[in-house]
């Protein structure tokens, strides 16, 4: 049989993939699973923005758009920047994408050359590794800080720069700790990007699902850096349109117009009857957020408490997004009968197969002592997951 490429062959198989298996082994066999692994909201999209869907189809909008997507919506987007973050960018630099992982893959590509070497700090969202692998380009992770919310400082940065670094990607609100960085600390880390002349994606997805009456900092803040940012958003998370697939890319225009070539030959354009959806949602009533992030807010708290309650378990409260990631490496060579415990895909595993409860290893976001767990569902599972989860570790010996 002739073989694939190096390219493809060398993309590294998610490490959740066994325990997914298992999960939906369990679940076929009629098992009552507790999941809290789900990325997305679990709101429905506000019913304006599905009206304008149902009305697009009627009105027979279901054709091509241009490959970097319609200008009505690069023009909604481009407005939506200045309105909540003074922000101004023209429409020839506005790329929609089928949703924000295909802005960051595109991004990476559209900047990187093999052998470049991309800043990567941990915890990590679960794609980017592989995203910056692709285009032959070389990952160089970062440590984080617990004392410092698992954020890095500039101070790190500027160290872990070379003459060999293209971008620096980072993620506030953060996937999986929650963490924001704050005013004070972006003004510091662009200064470094300022100096160095290296780019910066900047992954604001969760920008609105904040808590404690905290101000976002949009990496957009910083005019003169407009040419080096590569700044990705969408409707996903903050909109609760995950199945969508709209996200954007907005960058310089050499940069958007590289991406706009790439996407015309391969994806073209996102949905048509999604970007009518997205449009709806930049443009239309925002009010719903508030009341999202009100219930977050609440799921947040109480996730946070039990957890901490647990011996030997430490949780940073989240400041963003709406995902716990406690480390629990106390519970590392720990036993329950002959099934030993040694990393964080030990621990999930026994937690799924023996308290039916599905959480996810934190090696798969670069930190093997954590475990991630969604808060987007209700009081009532988030009271029975966290039962099954302490139950689960006080069980060990």
């Amino acid at each position: 049989m002739p073989e694939i490429s190096k390219r493809f062959k060398n993309i590294a198989e998610s490490q959740t993939v066994a325990l997914s298996g298992l999960l939906a082994k369990m679940q076929r066999e009629g098992k009552d699973i507790v999941t809290l692994g789900a990325g997305e909201p679990d709101f429905d999209t506000p019913q304006h923005i599905k009206d304008a869907a149902i009305q697009a189809i009627q009105q027979g909008f279901t054709k091509y758009t241009p490959a970097d997507g319609s200008l009505d919506l690069k023009d909604a987007i481009a407005a939506w920047l200045l309105e909540q973050y003074q922000a101004e960018y023209d429409a020839s630099e506005i790329i929609i994408t089928s949703g924000g992982k295909h802005a960051v893959y595109q991004a990476i590509c559209a900047v990187c050359d093999p052998g470049d070497e991309v800043l990567l700090p941990k915890p990590y969202w679960v794609s980017y590794p592989e995203q910056i692998k692709l285009p032959g380009a070389v990952v160089c992770e970062m440590e984080s800080n617990e004392k410092n919310k698992l954020k890095i400082t500039a101070k790190q940065l500027k160290n872990s720069i070379t003459n060999k670094t293209k971008l620096l990607i980072l993620n506030s609100p953060n996937n999986p700790s929650g963490a924001v960085y704050s005013e004070q600390e972006l003004d510091e880390i662009a200064d470094v990007i300022r100096e160095t002349g290296i780019y910066i994606l900047s992954d604001e997805i969760y920008d609105n699902i904040l808590y404690d009456n905290l101000k976002f900092t949009s990496f957009t803040k910083y005019k003169d850096l407009k040419d080096q940012l590569l700044l990705v958003n969408g409707v996903s998370k903050s909109f609760a349109m995950t199945g969508w697939r709209i996200g954007f890319l907005a960058a310089n225009k050499n940069v958007a117009a590289a991406v706009k070539k790439y996407q015309g030959h391969s994806t073209s354009n996102p949905a048509s009857i999604s970007q009518k959806a997205a449009f709806s949602a930049y443009k239309g009533s925002k009010d719903f957020i508030q009341t999202m992030n009100k219930a977050f807010t609440e799921r947040r708290d109480y996730v946070c408490g039990r957890l901490n309650a647990i011996p030997n378990v430490t949780c940073n409260i989240p400041d963003g997004a709406f995902y716990a990631f406690p480390e629990i490496s106390a519970y590392f060579g720990k036993f329950y009968n002959d099934i030993a415990i040694n990393s964080s895909v030990d621990l999930c595993r026994y937690l799924l197969e023996k308290f039916n409860v599905a959480i996810v290893p934190g090696i798969a976001f670069g930190m093997d002592k954590h475990v991630r767990l969604s808060f987007a569902t209700s009081m009532d599972v988030l009271k029975k997951a966290l039962d099954r989860i302490e139950n689960g570790l006080l069980s060990l010996k």
